[in-house]
């Protein structure tokens, strides 16, 4: 259906743009978001996917076509010197001139360019097919029309010489034997097109098939195929079938679903759609397209796909097409009738002529026919039907033998690349998310972590990542990272890390002397290793946090020793709370606050919520999990409680920066009040608050008619502290934005000053009594003396 371009016109193939296959969502999909709905969907690959394994390929053809967003493949298969003189020799007058002046080039050549000039003056008169960019191209891929308006004697001058490229022998007819036999295929497929509704078409069009069999057959015997020819030949074998009466039916009609698209014969449709096929087996974009235009216009006619469906084929295909690109329900939620009747179609049929019957059970299953999915399961096998049963055991309740069912996929995935898949890669991980998911709802949290841990690995990357050739992500990082972080206790999640993420994997080397490996090219295992470190941190497990540290140098994770950072933040947190002075405990803990404002994302930060770590914390929100989102149906009660207590301290966006605020504040407590040192950790706190951290879930800041916010409330409770206690200092009227670094030597000597100044006013204040008691201490010890000797006297 996608028509290409003549290679005579250029010598080259200008093929068609590439379909635009499906591409995923900007961020990848959180299997956790919506469980049930999860759990419920339907099984289904892409259409790319299904319509690439309708006929794989037995064979060596190779596809070679235009990429929708690039330039053409440049596959020369000629010397330089005889490429340059070919493109000289396109623009001869005629064929005869142009072999004339061919002498020094191969035979087969010198004649293939021959034909190729009056086959361009035989089309010149003909409707080029519209740019890629017109107005005319619909959905940007353009299809040549129709050509009947050619020169009949120069097209017969150009199958002469097509003709005598493949009357030399084999080994004399390898450069051009193909092109030369396709170029015929184009030849007698311009004289059907003339043809069409006469009798001379059917003689044409089986002229013209020959032609394109003959070109597969000649590539597979070793002629040059550097423009993909074998694999073009298929869709344009394909396109002979698509005439309704004298009307040629392309890809724009079915598109469009003309009333030609309802015309054209079972028979020639369904031939058509095994040609689509393999040529799609191939690898051709420009199949898959062609496909989904038949199919969608079939599914839209009344009556159509059960006039299809006798052949395995275009069944197939039909099935396939319903559950990757046609919504299940109409707008009233009841079954599409379109759906309803192809499974009707399709079971009328014969239970025995089911072509797929693991993907009829899950459109049947999309449907809510659900007896009907449970039959035709009886007769299939594999990983899809598999995962059918798995959506049906939940559906009854039955969770443990949904389990089963979804190990039973599991066993059966298929390897890497196989042509007999029934699963494209995307649904292998999310087969293997489902499993964390169903895990999760059944209170199995380390068995919810080790499926959806895989799923993310296998994935690669970090397990956001998503698949451009999918119809939606399939990252599962986020579903991992949650459980991580918010389900298992720490624990049971540094339990799971020693036992799969034991070490750091090496960072990839740059590809060049100046290159620095980027920033967040970290692995899933690299990735939970950090996270455990973050975690260990916070819940003040310091000395077994530092092993799960990145080490220092490492470019993935930024710029910061992170185990020296995190080392010199429990160390000023055990000082804060041990040093012999309060000078020293002042200026550890505020040491700590420096390290928890400046690194606290680094060693402190939660991977999502609040502080969104995986985002850079440049945004609130995107990934993992809520209270609000926890109630929801398949959560556990235990889920939500470990969700709880797992919850930063304050629950605030960049918490952090609370905890900095806080420690410094904890400083001041330690400080003389009327010290330059107070004053200025009370100001840095103040800072802190007044510079975020932004919570667009916060209240007001203190605008009429709305209630403070928790920054502005401590930045006024911290100012007031201030007013009320501190010293004036020079920077007091823009307290909050113009600190100064405390200065605990003078805050040492303010005190020892203020401890001296203590004892001399109390000295003074009560020296009298000083004095009595002084004397009559003396008096005392007198009277002891004298009482003393007084006994020894005394007979």
């Amino acid at each position: 259906m996608m028509k290409h371009n003549a290679l005579a016109a250029g010598f080259a193939l200008a093929a068609i743009g590439a379909v635009a296959w499906a591409c995923g969502p900007d961020f990848p999909t959180q299997l956790l978001d919506d469980r049930a709905g999860t759990l419920q969907a339907a099984p289904q690959n892409t259409f790319t996917f299904e319509a690439q394994h309708l006929l794989p390929a037995a064979d060596a053809l190779e596809a070679v076509e235009t990429p929708r967003w690039g330039d053409a493949p440049q596959r020369a298969d000629l010397p330089p010197d005889q490429t340059a003189k070919v493109k000289g020799l396109m623009g001869s007058a005629t064929g005869s001139a142009a072999y004339a002046a061919g002498e020094g080039l191969p035979e087969d050549v010198r004649r293939y360019v021959a034909g190729a000039v009056d086959y361009n003056r035989a089309t010149g008169a003909c409707a080029p097919a519209p740019a890629a960019d017109s107005d005319d191209a619909s959905d940007n891929v353009p299809e040549r029309p129709a050509c009947t308006d050619f020169d009949a004697a120069a097209l017969d001058a150009a199958q002469a010489s097509f003709e005598q490229v493949l009357a030399l022998p084999a080994e004399q007819s390898k450069a051009r034997g193909a092109w030369a036999a396709y170029m015929l295929g184009e030849v007698s497929a311009l004289r059907a097109e003339r043809a069409a509704g006469t009798q001379a078409f059917a003689a044409a069009r089986d002229a013209a098939a020959k032609a394109f069999q003959q070109t597969r057959a000649r590539v597979l015997a070793g002629a040059s195929d550097a423009q993909g020819l074998g694999v073009a030949s298929f869709g344009e074998e394909a396109r002979l079938s698509l005439f309704a009466g004298k009307t040629f039916c392309g890809w724009a009609e079915f598109t469009r679903n003309d009333d030609c698209a309802s015309d054209v014969a079972p028979a020639d449709l369904k031939h058509a759609i095994a040609l689509y096929a393999a040529q799609a087996g191939h690898g051709s974009g420009q199949a898959v397209d062609s496909l989904e235009a038949i199919a969608g216009a079939v599914l839209a006619n009344d009556g159509q796909a059960a006039a299809l469906i006798d052949g395995p084929v275009s069944q197939r295909m039909l099935v396939a097409y319903a559950l990757a690109r046609v919504a299940p329900q109409t707008s009233d939620g009841k079954p599409l009738p379109a759906l309803t009747q192809l499974v009707d179609a399709v079971l009328a049929n014969g239970a025995d002529k089911v072509a797929s019957a693991d993907r009829l059970a899950s459109l049947a299953y999309e449907l809510g026919r659900y007896d009907d999915a449970e039959k035709l399961l009886a007769k299939a096998d594999g990983p899809l039907a598999s995962w059918v049963r798995a959506k049906l055991a939940l559906r009854k309740g039955d969770a443990a033998a949904a389990a089963t069912a979804y190990a039973e996929a599991a066993k059966a995935f298929p390897k890497a690349d196989d042509p007999k898949a029934t699963l494209e890669a995307g649904n292998v991980h999310l087969l293997m998310g489902e499993r964390g998911v169903l895990a999760l709802s059944r209170g199995d949290y380390v068995e919810a972590m080790t499926r959806l841990y895989e799923a993310a690995k296998s994935v690669g990357g970090d397990g956001n990542t998503y698949d451009e050739m999918s119809s939606s992500g399939t990252g599962y990082g986020n579903d991992a990272a949650y459980v991580a972080e918010r389900v298992l206790t720490a624990d049971e999640l540094k339990t799971f890390v020693d036992a799969h993420a034991p070490a750091y994997s090496p960072a990839p080397a740059p590809k060049t002397k100046d290159e620095q490996t980027s920033y967040g090219s970290d692995s899933v295992d690299d990735h939970l290793r950090y996270l455990l470190a973050r975690r260990l941190m916070r819940e003040g497990r310091y000395d077994e946090a530092y092993a799960y540290f990145p080490s220092a140098g490492d470019k993935r994770f930024g710029d910061v020793d992170l185990p020296a950072q995190a080392k010199a933040y429990a160390a000023a947190v055990h000082d804060g709370d041990s040093a012999w002075t309060d000078i020293g405990k002042a200026e550890a803990r505020y040491a700590a606050a420096k390290i928890a404002r400046e690194n606290g994302m680094e060693i402190l930060g939660y991977e999502q919520g609040p502080d969104y770590l995986d985002n850079g914390g440049y945004f609130q929100g995107g990934s993992g999990q809520s209270a609000e989102s926890l109630k929801g149906p398949e959560v556990t009660d235990g889920e939500r409680q470990r969700f709880k207590d797992s919850a930063s301290q304050p629950d605030r966006r960049l918490h952090y920066r609370y905890i900095a605020a806080d420690r410094a504040v904890a400083a001041a407590d330690m400080l003389p009040p009327r010290s330059q040192a107070f004053a200025a950790t009370l100001c840095q706190a103040t800072h802190w608050m007044l510079e975020g951290p932004p919570d667009y879930n916060e209240a007001g800041d203190g605008e009429e008619g709305k209630p403070l916010n928790e920054r502005q409330r401590r930045v006024n409770a911290y100012y007031a502290r201030y007013v009320k206690k501190g010293p004036y200092v020079e920077w007091a009227s823009d307290f909050g934005w113009s600190c100064e670094e405390p200065d605990f030597a003078r805050a040492r000597a303010l005190k020892r000053a203020q401890q001296v100044a203590a004892v001399k006013r109390f000295v003074r204040h009560w020296l009298p009594l000083e004095a009595g008691v002084a004397v009559l201490a003396v008096a005392g010890l007198g009277w002891a003396v004298v009482r003393r000797r007084r006994r020894r006297i005394a007979p």
